[in-house]
This record gives structure tokens, C-alpha cells and sequence, in this order.
């Protein structure tokens, strides 16, 4: 699909433009400041302002984080525990930084991530080490540029008589915003196939050494996915996001049962933290939804996928308790699901295997939150590891991703075919 090869194009070539500028900011305060900058010459569309510079500066008192803006805007500031976090609301801007930027922290600062959060609100969600003080949190202006300023400190330092804490100028204040109509194509009577690209937005999933989101990745392979569902003229295609924003993995499986999805395609990559194992670790997997993991990858690779909410600034939200007779009524959905699901899993893997390299054992299990849809056969899909080269080259690899698209697009037929034939029963 050309739309998702100008997606990668345009990511790299931001990633490659990316004007890396050393530097070391004195702060007000007294103590010696270390700290980095990263600024890209580049204008947002008109009308629309947008970030062209992170600088993020520490010392023994106070961490600073500034983005530069194209013009003011109104923000909201909030701060939130298990994990600590500092979350930063502000109407819609480009982001005209690369993803990779706010992973080296500074200070109290760990990490931050930023991106389109919902229908013209962006966010960015700031990890800290702990507890912390948002000393000051406003936009500041200059000439033709404005500055976002955010200074926090590990605990509350008294402001000078005339200087406020916190900006007391209008912020944004969002609400719970609007979910955004999912893309859809309709086929009139035919099975409604949802494709879920992984991640977006604010929450750029796994990042390779080389800078390129999953987030980027996915949403290309499900475009081509989507385009050649279409041209089947088979199936009415939805699509739980089309563009670079978060969705809530709640969201997601609202979507799909909004709109009676006959099936559940979710797609992603993976990734190796430790660099000793990320050359030897690759190959494409298969999850369906199990309350015990497969095993310990398994697990660990659900646990990470279900913190998605958390890592966007979200409220944790605990499972609630539920009432008896429900439960029963979904257990009994749930396991008339369970081989449809199973089913698509091994004809999914048959097609892939032709295509791509597979882990070894690659139909797993796991409680993966967007998997538990009780109507709807489901299915994860990690494409490979970001962390892996001969893995990465592929998933950034325009003729690849269309022989993934294929694979799937056959195992989809197959699926259904053989569920028209009743060649799949439920238990």
C-alpha cells in the first residue's frame, strides 16, 4: 500500500534529518546542570502549531523540560502515582521530534513520551523517579516562539513572593474525549474483520536501535492489510485507528463490539531489552487468549501489552467483580469462541510460515486485555523483533509487509470458508 511505504519513508527521513545538538544548560538554581538538546528545522502545517525542540536540563535541585512551540497554546497539568508520572494535556500539535527523544532521561526525569492522544488533544506523559513537585508548569512566549516549561523538583519549594507555583493563566481542560469513529468500510452482509494496529500516538510501543517506532510499523502492515480486504470485496473492514493516535486498549474492544466483529486481528512487534540476547532472539508469534500464559515470554510479553493504558497516563483500573450469572453467560461465550479462535491461529500460522520466519513454537497464549472478547474470535499478532537487525530490516521492508498482508489476507478466506462449510464447531 503506498500510503503505509510513505509513512516509513517519511518516519526515517524525519529520523535521519534530526539535527543532534549537544548542550549544557545552567539552571537558576544553584548546582552544576547536565542535560541534552534535540531540535529539527522543521514547520508544522498551517494553522496548526507545533513542537520543534526537547531540552531537558538537571541539577541537584530542580529538572527542566522544555519544548519549544510555533505558537502558545493552553495546557493542563496533573501528576499521577503507581507508576509516578507527570501528564501534560495541550490542544493538538505536530510533533516535530523524533519518537526516540524523551528515552534518555535526566534528573527526576526517567524517560517521556508525547503524541496524539485523542480527536485534537495531544499529551505528554513525563516518568519520573519518583514523587515529584511540579515546581512550575506554563508556556512562556518570546518574539515569535513559545516555550512549554515544566519544572519539577522532589519536594515543594516555597515560590518567591509574585512568582506563582503553577501558571494560573487558562488551561486546557479535557474531559473524557470523544472516541473517534473507527475507519470502515462497509460490505453489506459480509463478515466484519477488525484490523487493530497496535500502539499510537503518545505510546510509540517497542523502538528499535535505529529509532522506528512500532507504532509506524503496524499501522502500514494493517493499511495493507485493510486495502487488500477491500479489494476482496468480501468483508467490511474496521479499522480500531487509521492515523498516528492512541487508542485505549478499552476503545479497541468497544470498537469491536460495537460493530459485531466476526473476527480480531491485532497487530504488533516485539522487542529484546538486553542487547546481549536482541541479535539472537526473532521470528513472528501467534497469541490467543488464555487466563494462563503458555509460558514465561508469554506472560511477560501480555504484561507488557496490558500496561499500554498506564504507560498514556491513563487511571489504572482493576478489574471489576462481576455478577455470577454474567460470569457464567460469558464463560459459555468465551468457549464458543475458543476454537474459532484456535482455529484461525493455525491457518494464520500455516500462511505466515510461508512468508516470514517464525519463533520457534510460535502459537502461544496469554490474557491479553484487547483478546478478551467473549463474542469474537481473536487473535495477537507480533510480527517479529524491532530489536532483531535481519528481523528489523524486514519489518521496515515495504515487499515484506505486503507478503504479510497476503498471508493474512489468505488465512481470513480460509477462515471463513471453512466456517461457511462448518468445518469448525464450537465445543
Amino acid at each position: 500500500m503506498r500510503n503505509g511505504g510513505r509513512v516509513l519513508a517519511a518516519t526515517m527521513a524525519a529520523l535521519i534529518g534530526l539535527n543532534l545538538v549537544g548542550a549544557a544548560c545552567v539552571l537558576a538554581q544553584a548546582g552544576r546542570a547536565t542535560g541534552w538538546t534535540i531540535e529539527v528545522n522543521s514547520e508544522g502545517p498551517a494553522g496548526r502549531p507545533a513542537v520543534t525542540r526537547a531540552h531537558l536540563t538537571a541539577n541537584d535541585k530542580l529538572t527542566r523540560l522544555e519544548l519549544e512551540l510555533t505558537r502558545e497554546v493552553a495546557i493542563s497539568v496533573s501528576t499521577m502515582t503507581e507508576p509516578d508520572r507527570v501528564i501534560v494535556d495541550l490542544p493538538e500539535v505536530d510533533f516535530r521530534i523524533a519518537s526516540t527523544v524523551g528515552q534518555n532521561g535526566k534528573g527526576l526525569i526517567k524517560a517521556f513520551r508525547y503524541g496524539l492522544f485523542g480527536p485534537r488533544q495531544s499529551r505528554v506523559v513525563i516518568d519520573t523517579d519518583g514523587p515529584v513537585h511540579v515546581r512550575k508548569a506554563r508556556v512562556e512566549t518570546s518574539g515569535q516562539t513559545a516555550r512549554l516549561v515544566i519544572e519539577l523538583a522532589r519536594e515543594a519549594i516555597r515560590p518567591a513572593p509574585d512568582t506563582p507555583a503553577v501558571d494560573a493563566a487558562p488551561v486546557l481542560r479535557p474531559s473524557k474525549f470523544e472516541e473517534p469513529p473507527p475507519a470502515v468500510t462497509l460490505r453489506k452482509g459480509k463478515p466484519v474483520v477488525v484490523v487493530d494496529a497496535g500502539h499510537g500516538g503518545v505510546d510509540p510501543g517497542a523502538i528499535g536501535p535505529d529509532g522506528l517506532p512500532e507504532k509506524d510499523i503496524v499501522l502500514s502492515v494493517a493499511r495493507r492489510l485493510r486495502n487488500l480486504l477491500v479489494r476482496s470485496g468480501r468483508y467490511t473492514v474496521v479499522m480500531t485507528r487509521n492515523r498516528d493516535m492512541y487508542i485505549s486498549l478499552e476503545q479497541r474492544v468497544r470498537t469491536s463490539r460495537r460493530h459485531g466483529a466476526d473476527l480480531f486481528i491485532s497487530i504488533h512487534a516485539d522487542s529484546v531489552a538486553e542487547e546481549s540476547l536482541a541479535p539472537h532472539v526473532r521470528g513472528g508469534s501467534i497469541y490467543t487468549l488464555s487466563d494462563r500464559a503458555s509460558n514465561e515470554e508469554a506472560r511477560r510479553l501480555a504484561d507488557k501489552e496490558n500496561a499500554a493504558d498506564l504507560l498514556a497516563g491513563l487511571e489504572s483500573t482493576a478489574d471489576q467483580e462481576e455478577d455470577e450469572v454474567r460470569d457464567i453467560l460469558i464463560d459459555l461465550l468465551r468457549r464458543e469462541t475458543e476454537n474459532f479462535s484456535a482455529d484461525f491461529s493455525n491457518l494464520l500460522t500455516g500462511e505466515l510460515r510461508k512468508h516470514i520466519v517464525l519463533a520457534r513454537d510460535p502459537q502461544r497464549s496469554a490474557a491479553f486485555q484487547v483478546l478478551k472478547q467473549a463474542e469474537t474470535p481473536s487473535v495477537l499478532v507480533e510480527l517479529g523483533y524491532v530489536s532483531n537487525p535481519e528481523d528489523r530490516k524486514l519489518l521496515t521492508s515495504p515487499a515484506w509487509q505486503d507478503k504479510v498482508a497476503g498471508a493474512m489476507l489468505a488465512a481470513i478466506d480460509s477462515f471463513f470458508a471453512r466456517r461457511a462449510m462448518g468445518m469448525v464447531h464450537a465445543p
